[in-house]
């Protein structure tokens, strides 16, 4: 809708009316006046034409066309009179002064004769006692330019020997007059255009007086307007300073003048506040930064310091498995085994979290194959599908994607074995894939216990854990969903959840798929195959092994493990101790080093300075507690293989033998 300024409506509002009054007036006025000047041109011709009429009545009965000629002759020179025709009884024209219109000519005398005989039809009381409006008779015809007038000559004096009730008068003649109207019409237009031309000063001069008007109420509000915008921006130190007659507007002035000075004072006050709760708040994510650091600190020795009791505790277990003989102390070694699963199962969660939650988790985008990481998905988790009697399906895909594959494959391991955990015996846990346009959706689906939709919404919280009956003892922290969800949103990926009570769950996570295949992957991840379970030991027996760690616990239990494996190992707990053993000609077929050492030292160290001592590429394994990027990037720049404790006896012994293998 247009909008339209104050000062546009209060010209509006004051020059229309004014604009109908006059032009109304003016339209009566000249009407009015074009009206009497109608009248005053036709009584000027019926006058003319009745003395006219009256002269030539001695000169039509006597049939003296010199002195009716003279009269004709002398009517023209009366204002407007163009034309005079004089006419007897039998309505011959007897004398004339100058021309009537030609196109007129017929119809004029043939009003003039029906005229005529209506006179002569009529008796003489009647006539008279008729008006003299009707004895004479109205114009013969009227155009834009002229007018014409009839009147019949009446005799004076009447016969009196006949002069009866109804005797009829009859005209001895008749007198035609033209006037025109050339004049008349001329004072018409002068009039007209004298009136517009008033009516239109007036006007100009009415508007020119309502915008003297309206500028003194339109300029000291337009201010106010400008002024109240200014404060909209947020300028309360706008004033107005008016200058009116307006008693109204210069109230409202001062009014908008105290009001924006106290919202500058409150302003003042919120401002002061605002600061001060700033000041309070920056301290307090301060000192939340400070707890954060420290936090972030503290788990990353914790990292360190709990990983290495548990990495030994693993290797004395599993050279223990080797020791016992009895069916009750297999079981028994078994039983603590699995709750050093479920505690390193256990730490890694929470250092994965705070580690996502710090931000030191950089992902490695690249093409990766989707069916090698479902693949060791299936293998991970098929035997406790089959402990608990619950049916893995994997379905094969062969495409291949954009994501990080190690978080990745985290994520796909946390949601199987949930998958598995809520599921109960004799059901089935389903992955697979399914293209979308340019993404891949790899679901899990299970006919487990459910998820209901008030645990729905909390589902990737932390410590968070669904209220229906677990299918295991294995309870857990609640933080696998959470990393899921965590390492989603860190790849840019979407994952979706549809979920019902007692019919299962189905996780959808949507990939991008990559644009080109990758060549040959040189990776060991992509593509080692190490040796099945039922390997013997009698692979690595006789192999000499060096053994670096700084953590006497951890440097027994692995020689311990080593040496039940059939192995001949050296251990060192420094670089120092290496470097003597090369000078007494020690010998190694394979290096395990942990990466942090003492005094600066490091993995990498020992096995550069190992090969350069023998000049030849010494296969190595490097173990480390600490799970940060820079390592792992560290790592993979010196093209060494890294394992963080605990490491799995079985997974160790399985990286040796490829490893070797390769090398031979």
């Amino acid at each position: 809708m247009k909008q339209y300024s104050i000062r546009q409506q209060v010209a509006w509002l004051t020059f229309v009316p004014l604009l109908i009054m006059a032009v109304s007036m003016e339209s009566y006025f000249l009407h009015d006046r074009f009206a009497e000047m109608d009248v005053d041109l036709l009584e000027q011709g019926e006058l003319i034409a009745h003395q006219l009429a009256a002269s030539s009545e001695y000169g039509v009965f006597s049939n003296n066309l010199e002195f009716l000629q003279s009269i004709a002759n002398s009517s023209l020179s009366q204002t407007d009179v163009h034309k005079t025709v004089i006419l007897n009884a039998d309505n011959r024209i007897l004398v004339s002064a100058g021309e009537f219109s030609d196109h007129l000519k017929g119809e004029i005398i043939g009003k003039i004769l029906a005229t005529n005989e209506r006179v002569n039809q009529l008796p003489s009381a009647a006539v008279e006692q008729m008006d003299q409006a009707i004895i004479l008779p109205p114009p013969a015809n009227s155009s834009a330019h002229s007018l014409w007038l009839y009147h019949p000559v009446i005799p004076a004096q009447v016969a009196l020997d006949d002069g009866g009730a109804d005797t009829m008068v009859k005209p001895v003649g008749a007198v035609i007059v033209e006037i025109s109207k050339l004049r008349h019409e001329g004072l018409k237009a002068r009039l007209l255009w004298t009136t517009l031309l008033a009516t239109t000063l007036f006007l100009a001069l009415a508007c020119y007086l309502v915008f003297l008007a309206s500028r003194s109420i339109t300029n000291p509000i337009r201010k106010l307007s400008n002024a109240v915008q200014e404060i909209g921006k947020g300028k309360l130190d706008t004033r107005v300073s008016l200058s009116t007659r307006v008693r109204e507007l210069a109230t409202l002035a001062q009014g908008l003048n105290e009001t924006t000075e106290n919202l500058q004072k409150e302003r003042a006050g919120l401002q002061s506040r605002i600061d001060e709760a700033t000041l309070a708040l920056r301290k307090k994510k301060e000192a939340a930064e400070r707890a954060s650091q420290d936090k972030s600190h503290f788990l990353a020795v914790a990292s360190h310091d709990l990983r290495q009791p548990l990495h030994a505790l693993g290797l004395y277990i599993a050279e223990l498995q080797h020791k016992v003989s009895g069916a009750e102390q297999q079981h028994l070694v078994g039983r603590v085994e699995q709750s050093v699963e479920a505690l390193s199962t256990l730490l890694n969660a929470l250092l994965d979290i705070s580690k996502l939650d710090a931000g030191t988790i950089v992902p490695q985008l690249q093409t990766c194959a989707a069916s090698v990481m479902l693949d060791r998905v299936a293998a991970d988790y098929q035997m406790l599908a089959g402990i608990k009697n619950i049916r893995l399906i994997v379905r094969p895909c062969a495409e291949y994607i954009s994501s990080d594959p190690q978080l990745l494959e985290r994520i796909l391991m946390n949601l199987v074995g949930n998958a598995i955990r809520y599921t109960y015996p004799n059901g089935c846990v389903m992955v697979a894939c399914r293209r979308r346009g340019n993404l891949l959706r790899i679901e899990v689906r299970d006919n487990g216990v459910g998820i209901s939709k008030t645990d729905q919404d909390n589902i990737f919280r932390e410590f968070f854990q669904v209220s229906q009956q677990r299918t295991d003892n294995n309870k857990g922290l609640g933080l696998g969903l959470a990393i899921v969800d965590r390492l989603v949103k860190l790849l840019g990926h979407r994952i979706e959840l549809r979920s019902a009570l007692g019919k299962g769950s189905i996780f959808a996570l949507e990939v991008p798929l990559a644009r080109r295949r990758p060549g040959k992957s040189s990776s060991a991840a992509q593509t080692m195959s190490g040796p099945g379970q039922g390997l013997e030991e009698s692979l690595l027996t006789g192999k000499r092994l060096l053994v670096v760690d700084d953590d006497p616990m951890v440097l027994s239990s692995t020689a311990s493990i080593l040496a039940s494996w059939g192995c001949i190992v050296s251990t060192a707990a420094s670089l120092a101790q290496v470097r003597q053993f090369l000078r007494d000609g020690e010998a190694w077929d394979f290096i395990i080093s942990d990466y942090q050492l003492g005094n600066n030292e490091s993995g990498i160290d020992i096995v550069a300075m190992v090969r350069q001592h023998y000049g030849r590429q010494i296969p190595c394994v490097l173990i480390s507690g600490d799970t940060s990027q820079a390592i792992l990037k560290l790592a993979s720049v010196s093209g060494h293989h890294l394992l963080h404790k605990p490491v799995r006896p079985a997974k160790l012994r399985s990286l040796i033998i490829y490893l070797l293998e390769m090398s031979a």
